[in-house]
């Protein structure tokens, strides 16, 4: 099993947003499938001359990426009790910081050809809360990813990722807390930054 690192390192392949949010029966099936048409274009950018490594189409990946996740929600799973112990400013600084990693980390057209191939197991809707089943091969492994969505002003919404059963604002969250424990709120905040600063991509200009 692929070892999840410190901040948002994520092994997925798939992108996926489905348009609207209706009744469960039909929404299974579409998520699936958008998953598949959102994965299509990702890898029309990525497999381009450039590879997508021009800032343009890294800007098309980030947008990708903002389509796709519910990045308060992510945030407050992620901080988990310290959430509630925040003021908005705090929280709505926090929430920005997670935005940023996530981005950069889907925003580099190297994480989309490292796999060899990927399965769309299936989708599930249950209430307000959606599954969307991956299996992701690589040369001489396999990891499981499953995405959690539920719907954000009419739109699917990834809030939290399980890969290899383990998730991805669990293992965050098992962080944050240590290190809040070993500095503060604050302490972890500027880890966040500084994490930002000294792992800017190729070009891209450091504050």
């Amino acid at each position: 099993m692929k070892k999840i690192q410190y901040m948002f390192v994520i092994y997925a392949f798939a992108m996926l947003l489905a348009p609207s949010f209706a009744g469960a029966e039909e929404d299974a099936p579409d998520l699936l499938e958008m998953m598949k048409s959102r994965d299509a274009s990702i890898k029309q950018i990525v497999n381009s001359e450039t590879r997508g490594e021009t800032p343009a189409e890294r800007d098309s990946l980030k947008a990708v990426v903002g389509d796709l996740f519910d990045f308060k929600e992510f945030s407050r799973l992620a901080l988990g009790r310290y959430w509630s112990e925040r003021t908005e400013a705090e929280q709505v600084e926090f929430t920005n910081l997670c935005r940023q990693l996530i981005e950069k980390n889907y925003a580099d057209p190297k994480l989309y050809t490292k796999s060899d191939r990927i399965d769309y197991i299936g989708s599930e809707v249950e209430d307000s809360k959606g599954i969307v089943k991956t299996v992701v091969y690589y040369k001489d492994e396999e990891s499981s990813i499953h995405y959690k969505l539920h719907p954000v002003n009419g739109q699917w919404r990834v809030y939290d990722m399980v890969i290899d059963d383990l998730s991805v604002t669990r293992s965050n969250r098992s962080q944050f807390y240590k290190e809040i424990r070993k500095t503060s709120f604050d302490g972890l905040v500027n880890k966040l930054k500084k994490k930002l600063v000294d792992e800017k991509a190729p070009g891209e200009d450091k504050d």
